[in-house]
């Protein structure tokens, strides 16, 4: 601070660097001077023989909206420093001065005349002297702000009622429209203060009446029109009276109303409608406003395009966001104006996202608006939800594929590395592991082959190299045992049954033309050749292949298969393995037992004709590999890892280590 000061003439300059005015006090030769240091930009403030320069506070400048008033109304001058922006004066102490910059003087309570409440400043009758820009100066402990307002005195015209300056509003013909009183501020600031006040509308010089008609008052605040008329056209003023200070003031504005023969309602936003839009970053982008005016003529609307209430002024397609020209069209039925304006985005961006777009409609019937709210898309999970599930599909068709192809492989393997997850069979009370059933000597189907089958190579192959205990009759039966009482004690002490036939075991031989069990064929006997039908054992609830007894000469093979197929599809306690010696055609096929074609079609029967057919091939090999000196390997027809063997293995029971409960083991054994 610098201060050129002279002792005898007590004038002295002080110059502080700011843009506020500091109130201070001090005492210089044993005077008490007051220095306001005030000042807006770079203006001085002269008080008495002080000149004031302010730079150190805060300056909101000058208020944008000035004060219009006649010599004798009222006029008052608000500051709007008491404000939440500003400071917070619900809770920091402060203190306001009112200053003429004209003069430089605080502006103090005049009886009268002047009225300093707080934050405004009363005019209770105005001369052309008070005409000028006045000085809210606001203080707190740590800061101050100061504020100018402009007070504008004119006189009024010769012989015209009303205020020199006039607003102006449109009023539309035929429809209900009204002309606002600009005093609202006035009348909120009254009833802030707790004072009444009253207001009453002239039409030019004459006062407006309630019951006139076409017009009415319905507060204090403006003058409605039920349905303007074109004598409606004319210059309304209202004027508020009311007490402050014990002085009955009033206080008037003027409003210039014109009848307009176009007529426009209140502008209707059809796009956009609060919604969300939902767009992929990258991408270009068009949103439009679309706005109805209802009514005839040309509208004075304007529709502008608003981001988190900013308005949107480029135009230019050259910018990445832009807004294009307003276009209008006019549509007869309803009647009206259609206007559209383009909200484009040549590509979007992060930043574009998560905000709301708003397109507002500038009327003198109001300000309605629409909005959207830009979200970026989510993210495309169609194609990744498509791929896993094709995948998924083609893994499980793949695996359904594998599994069916190689099931008997997969079980197996599964056995032997987890046998303790089945139960241990040796604990069920049975003796054997499968009752071999098989034609004997005499009957039909018989031959050495089949023979040399169920007495060498079955238990060569299930015996000796896989473990199972086998009942083979003509080899394990007790000598002088009844045959009903061998095949009942066997079939219930075995865990399944290996039924084995050829093309005619379950076929009647009736004329000297025999069937061959060697090509595979059975020669034509006419329509003479009878099926042994299933028929009822004992009772009504067995499966036997009766009628003709006599289609069987071996008595064991008919009650072997009798009681077996009892067994297996009544009662479900047996398992019975169907194996096939020999390739049965489909003639052949029909002159099977109904019970055996059934279950021959519900689980398929193992095919040992597919080994012979193998079996030939390979013997021409390892011939042909000795005559080439090599050493030959076991038939494969005999190797348990060979296909039918492990179809037999598949149906055979499962030699598990887990051991059962006692319970289970008594019910088995019932």
């Amino acid at each position: 601070m610098n201060v050129n000061r002279d002792i005898h003439s007590h004038s002295f300059e002080l110059k502080v660097t700011s843009h506020i005015s500091v109130y201070s006090s001090f005492l210089m030769n044993g005077h008490d001077v007051k220095l306001i240091l005030a000042a807006k930009f770079d203006s001085k403030l002269r008080i008495n023989n002080v000149t004031c320069v302010a730079d150190n506070c805060t300056n909101y400048e000058l208020v944008f909206e000035r004060v219009f008033s006649v010599p004798g109304d009222a006029a008052m001058l608000n500051s709007t420093l008491l404000s939440p922006d500003v400071f917070d004066f619900t809770a920091v102490p402060f203190n306001i001065t009112w200053f003429s910059a004209k003069t430089g003087q605080e502006m103090r309570n005049e009886a009268g005349r002047i009225l300093v409440l707080q934050e405004t400043l009363w005019f209770l009758s105005t001369t052309m002297d008070d005409d000028g820009e006045y000085l809210a100066i606001v203080r707190t402990p740590s800061q101050c702000y100061m504020q100018s307002t402009i007070l504008v005195i004119t006189l009024p015209k010769d012989g015209e009622c009303g205020r020199p300056l006039k607003a102006y509003t449109p009023l539309t013909k035929g429809t209900a429209d009204k002309v606002n009183c600009l005093l609202g501020g006035y009348v909120a600031k009254l009833d802030s203060y707790g004072i009444s006040s009253s207001v009453k509308w002239y039409k030019g010089c004459d006062p407006v009446l309630e019951d006139s008609g076409s017009q009415i008052i319905q507060d204090r605040n403006k003058l409605a029109f039920h349905s303007v008329k074109t004598e409606d056209d004319g210059i309304y003023t209202c004027t508020l009276t009311f007490t402050l200070d014990g002085v009955t003031v009033t206080v008037s504005e003027t409003t210039e109303a014109k009848v307009n023969d176009n007529y426009f309602l209140v502008p209707q936003v059809h796009e956009p409608e609060k919604e969300i839009i939902k767009e992929a970053i990258g991408s270009n982008f068009t949103k439009r406003c679309l706005v109805f005016v209802p009514g005839s003529g040309t509208p004075s609307v304007n529709v502008i395009w608003l981001v988190e209430n900013k308005v949107m002024f480029d135009s230019e397609p050259s910018e990445r966001v832009y807004t294009s020209n307003l276009r209008s069209w006019t549509q007869d039925e309803p009647k009206g104006v259609w206007l559209e304006r383009l909200l484009l985005f040549a590509e979007l961006k992060d930043e574009d996202f998560y905000l709301n777009y708003t397109c507002r409609v500038f009327s003198p019937r109001g300000y309605p608006d629409g909005y959207f709210t830009l979200l970026p898309t989510d993210p495309n999970i169609i194609l990744p939800i498509g791929l896993v599930f094709g995948g998924v599909t083609v893994l499980f068709v793949v695996s359904v594929a594998v599994y069916y192809a190689f099931r008997i492989d997969i079980v197996l393997c599964f056995r032997r590395a987890f046998p303790v997850l089945y139960t241990n069979k040796d604990l069920d009370g049975k003796l054997y592991d499968a009752y071999v059933a098989y034609p004997s000597p005499g009957a039909f189907g018989f031959s050495e082959e089949v023979e040399k089958f169920a007495l060498q190579t079955l238990p060569e192959v299930l015996e000796q190299a896989c473990g199972y205990k086998l009942f083979i009759a003509g080899r394990d039966c007790l000598p002088g045992q009844a045959v009903v009482d061998s095949v009942d004690e066997n079939l219930q002490a075995s865990r399944r049954v290996l039924l084995l036939y050829t093309a005619s075991t379950f076929i009647k031989k009736r004329h000297t033309n025999s069937t061959s069990s060697n090509n595979n064929n059975i020669t034509k006997v006419g329509e003479e050749a009878d099926q042994i039908q299933s028929g009822t054992s004992e009772g009504n609830g067995g499966v036997g292949f009766g009628g003709d007894d006599k289609a069987f000469s071996d008595t064991r093979q008919h009650l072997e298969c009798v009681a077996s197929m009892n067994r297996a599809l009544l009662e479900g306690s047996l398992k019975v393995i169907l194996v096939e010696l020999e390739e049965i055609t489909p003639a052949q096929l029909a002159l099977f037992p109904e019970s055996v074609r059934h279950l021959r079609k519900k689980q398929g029967a193992v095919c040992w004709w597919k080994v012979l057919q193998t079996r030939q091939q390979w013997r021409a090999w390892r011939e042909d590999e000795e005559r080439r000196g090599k050493d030959s390997q076991v038939s494969p027809s005999l190797s348990p890892r060979s296909r039918f063997w492990k179809e037999i293995r598949y149906h055979m029971p499962v030699r598990g280590k887990r051991a059962v409960y006692p319970e289970k083991t008594a019910l088995l054994n019932i």
